[in-house]
């Protein structure tokens, strides 16, 4: 059985498992075209690639760049993998393999389609997701669906262990949807629905400041842990930006101001939300550190009925 020759395209963290579960089963990887140069992966993805002694395709300003294009046709390669690329690739690109390109997407397309799934996915409270394989076209997230697979999201689910499980459920899946192609030459696809009632998951800054005063306390809960660790959930304490990285949701009414610490101690930071109260259990404060309970006790002293706003 003849090796499919791969073009790979990617930037980590989720291209660095995929490749590296590729070249573990000894899949041919014949050319990389890496991230941007400006882009902060680069040379940490370029050196891992060099280490591997693989073929690295480079490009000036896009990888739509006509010299990069003709690079990896030159290479007459069977097939492309796309893993996390910020970069919209063209039709001449996606065209520069025989059978074209296949994406990694961390949701159940048609759903969530777009730049930042897990922070929607997480802030929306869904129950369940799931990952993706699809061939491209010159739109993001819409080609053809070749592979997926669904599962529950904990209660807990962060930003982060959403990632990480995903990542690696599509490094697996990406083996065996390759694995099949090159025994059979070919793979089932199925155009997807067009809805437009699904949801989308566009980019985001990454800074959502808390609402006290209008968001419940079980988004506020769901906005932190769609934050954890990449992205920022914030309010402020003492005049100085508060990021909450952990905290628990205690379901309860009350009459406290939203916003109000109401208790504060070696044990507990509790602050009062609309229906109920938020237990943070570890913050960034300022420039200084990360805190537990017990450390913004000791170091800052806050008192019952101060404010975060």
């Amino acid at each position: 059985m003849e090796k499919l020759k791969i073009i790979f395209v990617g930037m980590p963290d989720m291209a660095l498992v995929c490749l590296s579960n590729l070249l573990e089963k000894n899949f041919n990887i014949i050319a990389v075209v890496p991230p941007k140069k400006t882009h902060e992966t680069y040379y940490f993805f370029k050196n891992f690639v060099l280490s591997k002694n693989l073929n690295l395709i480079d490009f000036n300003s896009s990888p739509n760049e006509d010299s990069c294009i003709e690079k990896i046709k030159n290479l007459n390669a069977d097939i492309g993998v796309v893993c996390s690329y910020n970069y919209k690739l063209s039709k001449n690109f996606l065209s520069s393999t025989k059978m074209g390109y296949i994406n990694c997407h961390p949701s159940l397309l048609p759903y969530y389609r777009g730049a930042s799934p897990y922070f929607h996915i997480i802030n929306n409270g869904e129950k369940i997701s799931g990952i993706t394989l699809h061939f491209m076209d010159e739109n993001f997230d819409t080609g053809d669906i070749i592979y997926q697979k669904k599962f529950k999201l904990s209660n807990f689910e962060t930003m982060g262990t959403l990632f990480n499980r995903t990542t690696y459920m599509l490094s697996d899946g990406l083996i065996e949807v390759l694995d099949r192609i090159q025994q059979k030459g070919k793979i089932e696809r199925c155009p997807q629905k067009k809805d437009e009632s699904f949801i989308d998951a566009p980019k985001v800054d990454g800074n959502f400041l808390i609402r006290w005063k209008s968001q419940s306390i079980d988004k506020i809960e769901r906005l932190i842990r769609a934050c954890n660790p990449f992205y920022n959930a914030y309010t402020t304490f003492r005049g100085v930006g508060f990021k909450i990285i952990q905290a628990k949701a205690i379901t309860k009414e009350h009459n406290n101001p939203f916003g109000a610490i109401v208790q504060a101690d070696n044990d507990n930071f509790i602050v009062s939300a609309k229906g109920g109260y938020l237990k943070i259990e570890i913050a960034k404060i300022g420039s200084w550190g990360i805190f537990s309970p017990r450390e913004i006790y000791q170091i800052f002293t806050p008192k019952q009925g101060e404010m975060l706003i």
